[in-house]
């Protein structure tokens, strides 16, 4: 809880220096802060703190998943130290409303009460619908955010109609007592519990972008500023799929047949639509868009498996994906700059003969994300297609397997650009910052990819 509180000071703080002249300070303050939040998660390990009636259980499950966001959101904002240099206005506040989200971040990995749920959505929601419009004088921008706030308002509604009829049904919003509610029934849900639990399910979908619940995320990847897209890719993806776990495993597993059902639609249907969505795609950020909507689909078959390692088995694949994701933004908003601002497939044409060391790290994590052999990745969809095997989902996993061979394609579409030679390119100007960043990601890709870190949480 200490970390939760201070990490909720140091928005405020953030937004305090931007009031002074001292912008140099803004960054590296939010990174000190975020370090200090990292010392206190640590601290609390082990502890199984519980607050508010037990609205709030800090386990180990909340504090590996949110230790794993304050990581990947300390490698953005040193992203955020190079991409807001030239930006003369509104610095504090995007690193502001940043830290904010990661607070609705942190309650969505710790809730036991689906209240509690709803603030945790709606308090990381409510900053990225104002980040997503961070270019104000950007048609595309604007168009993003209202377009992410319009479907988002829905997928809010209907999860708040999903909470009052299951509370109108078990006269309850605490987990575990909805759990032995559903129990009783043997599968065999009234119409009021089994729609309730549906209407859930599309809200918390909404947040992972999960088909078919998927329509904003190509426009909104593609109209808000690169830095906004990094962090709703990887944070706002590993909380959402943290809340939906937790939201499952205290609450409806094992699971009803017909939401066995729906889960398995959805799964499928991610799958099919991320992958051969992004085979057409010539904008970058929208293939990463059809990426994320088909890794959502990976990380719901572990999700489906109800093993005891499904947890760990979804805490490494999203860190694996957001370790690659990070700084392929990166890299795009590099060769982006060169390329007087397209965001063609074609501005990585020349990256090989111009920075060689870049041309080696996009193609490493681009293998990471297609699941090629010695990288993170393919043991993160390994561990996923050996869990659901084994759990008897085998046309599923075979399914899944294949739409990965498809994900090899589209992947290679860049790899092929990165290595293709051009004669008219501008200097790439890569920051000492932007280097390291790329650079420890890309080792600790391959150090993922060779050891396995999997264990109870």
């Amino acid at each position: 809880m200490s970390a939760l509180i201070f990490l909720t000071v140091l928005g405020i703080i953030i937004l305090y220096v931007g009031l002074t002249n001292r912008r140099k300070i803004l960054a590296p303050a939010a990174i000190a802060g975020l370090l200090i939040t990292l010392y206190l998660s640590f601290k609390d390990w082990g502890l199984g703190s519980k607050y508010f009636h037990d609205m709030v259980i800090f386990d180990n499950f909340s504090i590996a998943f949110n230790i794993s966001m304050i990581i990947i959101t300390i490698l953005i904002f040193l992203f955020g130290i190079d991409y807001y240099k030239k930006m003369e206005q509104h610095v504090a506040e995007q690193y502001a409303l940043m830290i904010f989200a990661l607070t609705g971040a942190f309650l969505m990995t710790s809730f036991s009460n689906l209240i509690m749920l709803f603030l945790g959505i709606e308090i990381l929601s409510i900053p990225l619908y104002i980040l997503a419009g961070g270019k104000k004088a950007s048609y595309r921008s604007n168009e993003s955010s209202f377009k992410y706030f319009m479907l988002g308002s829905f997928a809010t509604a209907f999860f708040l109609f999903g909470i009052a009829l299951i509370y109108g049904a078990s006269a309850t919003f605490y987990l575990p007592e909805i759990k032995l509610y559903i129990a009783q029934f043997n599968g065999n849900l009234p119409p009021m519990v089994l729609v309730g639990l549906l209407f859930i399910l599309i809200g918390v979908a909404f947040k992972v972008a999960a088909a078919p619940f998927h329509f904003w995320v190509p426009d909104v990847y593609e109209g808000a500023p690169t830095l906004v897209t990094a962090f709703m890719a990887t944070v706002v993806k590993t909380a959402g799929f943290a809340a939906f776990y937790r939201l499952l495993s205290m609450g409806l597993l094992p699971l009803p047949g017909p939401l066995e059902k729906a889960l398995w639609v959805m799964t499928g249907l991610s799958l099919l639509i991320g992958n051969l969505g992004a085979l057409k795609q010539k904008n970058f950020k929208r293939l990463l868009a059809y990426s994320s909507i088909a890794h959502s689909g990976f990380i719901m078959l572990a999700m489906l498996s109800q093993h005891e390692v499904s947890a760990s088995t979804i805490l490494y694949y999203t860190f694996v994906y957001s370790i690659a994701s990070v700084p392929l933004f990166i890299i795009f908003i590099l060769v982006k700059r060169a390329s007087t601002g397209l965001e063609t497939l074609h501005i990585f044409q020349g990256l090989y003969k111009q920075k060689p060391w870049i041309a080696v790290f996009t193609t490493l994590f681009l293998m990471s994300l297609a699941g090629i052999p010695l990288t993170a990745g393919f043991l993160a969809k390994y561990q996923v297609f050996v869990l659901s095997i084994s759990q008897g989902y085998i046309a599923i996993s075979i399914f899944a397997i294949l739409m990965a061979v498809i994900g090899i394609y589209y992947y290679f579409f860049v790899v092929r650009e990165v290595f293709t030679e051009t004669t008219e390119s501008n200097p790439i100007i890569v920051s000492k910052l932007n280097a390291a960043v790329i650079i420890v990601c890309g080792i600790a890709t391959v150090v993922l990819g060779i050891f396995v870190f999997n264990f109870p949480i």
